[in-house]
C-alpha cells in the first residue's frame, strides 16, 4: 500500500466538517504518519519476498533453500599440473608444499605425479585458478631449479554459486525424486563431487541390465581430465561401497569437444568498418556456442544467424553463413560411446562486396 492510498484512507475517517485539504491541520498531522506507514508496507512486502526461493536473494536465499537440504555451492580450488626442470632441462624434484606464482596466483605442490610433474592446488578459490599461463616463479627458494611451467588443468575450479544458479538447482531438486540409484540420484550425487560441472546418466535401456554409464564434464563444461574421472570412479565405488548401489556396474567417461567451424559474410551500414564490427560478431558466435547446454543435441543455424545479426548495430544483414560447412542445424551425438559437446572452431568473418 502506497503513501497516497494510506493518507486518503486516514482522512476518510475524519468527519467532513473539519478541514482536510492539503495544508490543513489534519492533513499536516496525518501525512508524516502515512509516509512512515508506507515505508513499513514496502519493507513488509520486501521481507515476505525473502521467504520464497523464487524471489529471495543473497543470504536469505541460502536460508530458504537450506530448509529443503539444498546449500549454496562454495568456490573451489583449481588443481593444475606443474612441470619442474633443472638448468639442463631434465625433470627435477621439488619438495611438497613448495609454492609457485604468476599473474597474481599462487599454487602449492601437493603430490608428485611422475618425475618432474606435480599436482598443485591454487591458493585462491574460484575460476581465476583456471587461467592459462606459462612460466611460474618460485616463491620459496629452490636450489637448482631451471624452470617451472604451469601445465594443464587437472580439476577445474568454479566460482561461488550465483543466486540464479542456486535457484535453478533448487527447483530441479524439489521436482525430482532422487532414490536408490535412479537417474536423479546419480545426477545429484555426481554433481556434488568437486570438479564435476555436468553429467549425463545412461541406464539399462542403453547399456544393459545392471550397467550404468556416466559422461562427465568439468566445471567449465570442457572434457574432464583423467584425474577427475579417477576421482569420480573412486566416489562411485564397487559393490555398494560408494555412491552406486549394490548390483550396479558403473563406467565413467568424459565428453568429446566437437569443434564447429563457422564462416559469415556481413552486410554493413554505409561507412561502417568491418574491422570494428568483426570482433563483436566473433564474440556473439563464441557466446552462442558456449551457451549450448551439455545435454542439448543440436546447434541451431537460425540462432547462430540471429546472434550475428544482433551483435552490432552496424550490421544490416548477413550474406552466406555456414555452420560446419553447411547451412542447416548441426546435430551432436549424445550416445554413451560418443557424447559430443559443441566448441567454437575456426571463425571467418568477411564483408559482402
Amino acid at each position: 500500500m502506497e503513501f497516497n492510498d494510506i493518507l486518503q484512507r486516514m482522512l476518510e475517517r475524519i468527519p467532513n466538517r473539519y478541514d482536510k485539504r492539503p495544508g490543513g491541520v489534519f492533513y499536516l498531522l496525518l501525512a508524516p504518519v502515512a509516509w512512515v506507514l508506507g515505508q513499513c508496507f514496502y519493507v513488509l512486502n520486501w521481507a515476505v519476498s525473502l521467504l520464497f526461493p523464487d524471489t529471495s536473494e543473497g543470504e536469505f536465499l541460502d536460508l530458504a533453500c537450506s530448509a529443503f537440504g539444498v546449500d549454496r555451492e562454495p568456490a573451489t580450488f583449481a588443481e593444475r599440473r606443474i612441470i619442474c626442470t633443472d638448468s639442463s632441462g631434465e625433470p627435477m624434484s621439488v619438495p611438497l608444499g613448495a609454492r609457485f606464482g604468476a599473474a597474481g596466483m599462487v599454487y602449492a605442490i601437493e603430490e608428485e605425479l611422475e618425475p618432474g610433474n606435480y599436482r598443485a592446488v591454487a591458493q585462491t578459490s574460484g575460476s581465476a585458478g583456471n587461467i592459462q599461463i606459462g612460466d611460474l616463479l618460485p616463491i620459496d627458494g629452490i636450489s637448482g631449479l631451471g624452470r617451472a611451467e604451469l601445465g594443464e588443468i587437472l580439476v577445474a575450479a568454479r566460482d561461488e554459486e550465483t543466486d540464479t544458479e542456486l535457484r535453478e538447482r533448487f527447483a530441479q531438486s524439489v521436482r525430482e525424486t532422487p532414490y536408490g540409484g535412479n537417474i536423479a540420484d546419480y545426477r545429484q550425487k555426481v554433481l556434488a563431487i568437486d570438479g564435476v560441472g555436468a553429467v549425463a546418466v545412461f541406464g539399462a535401456p542403453a547399456l544393459g541390465p545392471g550397467q550404468v554409464g556416466l559422461v562427465i564434464a568439468d566445471e567449465q563444461g570442457e572434457p574432464a581430465a583423467q584425474e577427475l574421472i579417477t576421482r569420480v570412479e573412486e566416489r562411485i565405488g564397487v559393490n555398494g561401497d560408494g555412491i552406486a548401489p549394490i548390483g550396479h556396474t558403473v563406467t565413467v567417461r568424459t565428453s568429446t569437444a566437437k569443434a564447429v567451424d563457422i564462416a559469415a559474410q556481413l552486410v554493413l551500414k554505409s561507412g561502417a568498418s568491418l574491422e570494428v564490427v568483426k570482433p563483436y560478431a566473433e564474440k556473439a558466435i563464441k557466446g552462442y556456442i558456449a551457451s549450448i547446454g551439455f545435454d542439448e543435441p543440436t546447434v541451431f543455424y537460425a540462432r547462430l544467424v540471429s546472434a550475428i545479426l544482433t551483435s552490432h548495430e552496424s550490421i544490416l544483414d548477413v550474406g552466406a553463413v555456414t555452420l560446419a560447412g553447411g547451412t542447416a542445424n548441426l546435430p551432436l551425438s549424445k550416445d554413451f560411446n560418443q557424447y559430443e559437446t559443441a566448441k567454437t572452431g575456426a571463425v571467418a568473418i568477411t564483408g559482402v562486396e
